[in-house]
């Protein structure tokens, strides 16, 4: 591993960026211990403090994972989709929040690559994911939840659909949309209070997933999502209403 001339602004986040771009670029394999504290200090010039904050942020960033004992240290970690897809859903869910993306920019790419995903999840999809997803939505009929707790459940039956198509880098990527309408949905779930059409939607998504009907998701997802539009209006302007 060569080290590149470290600037003095910033120098932890330097150094972080350095052994992040040696993870990402696979110079250090998952499960693999890093140099210590003492030894990037050395390699570095520079002190063990500052060594252990361009740690916590590869930490904050699920690339690191710490472990004590006489066989601990810092080793790589292997995070999952879900981590991964993170930063991505971050970003987006921002964007959304100032306008800069639309909501019918965002339901038509989950229109798009959701429906391409449920495709995959047809053919793919084991009795134990669909199982899941089956479970998310047992969640979701729970009277008692709350609207916080049924948006999480919404986004659990999502996930469940996006695993079933067993495709790594389509789950990375839908991870982030779905997470990216976290909001809208809790919009409409708050001040349109429609749970039972929702439970209704996904009813008819599970059913056609279980009968490897593609036609059947194709059809049941667009039904969701011209829905999800047409109650976004009408939360929009009941928000509207009770800010006045």
């Amino acid at each position: 591993m060569q080290e590149q001339a470290i600037i003095k602004s910033s120098i932890s986040k330097q150094i972080a960026e350095q052994l992040r771009n040696a993870i990402v670029s696979g110079r250090f394999k998952s499960g693999e211990r890093l140099p210590t504290e003492d030894e990037l200090a050395t390699r570095y010039g520079v002190s063990r403090a500052t060594v252990r904050e361009a740690l916590k942020r590869l930490a904050a960033q699920n690339l690191v994972r710490s472990r004590r004992g006489p066989a601990g240290g810092n080793f790589v970690n292997q995070p999952t989709h879900a981590e991964l897809a993170e930063s991505l859903s971050g970003a987006a869910t921002l964007l959304v929040g100032l306008g800069a993306l639309d909501i019918e920019e965002i339901v038509e790419a989950r229109r798009t690559l959701q429906g391409g995903c449920l495709k995959l999840a047809v053919v793919n999809a084991s009795q134990e994911q669909i199982q899941d997803v089956e479970t998310a939505l047992q969640l979701q009929k729970d009277p008692a939840l709350s609207d916080e707790a049924f948006c999480d459940a919404d986004v659990a039956f999502h996930r469940g659909l996006v695993d079933a198509s067993n495709n790594g880098m389509v789950r990375f990527v839908m991870y982030s949309i779905i997470e990216a309408l976290v909001p809208i949905t809790n919009m409409v779930v708050s001040y349109v209070k429609d749970r039972r059409e929702i439970i209704a939607f996904h009813e008819g998504l599970l059913l056609a997933l279980q009968q490897r009907n593609e036609e059947g998701l194709e059809s049941a997802l667009d039904a969701l999502l011209d829905y999800l539009m047409e109650r976004f209006s009408v939360a929009q302007a009941q928000r509207k209403q009770h800010a006045s």
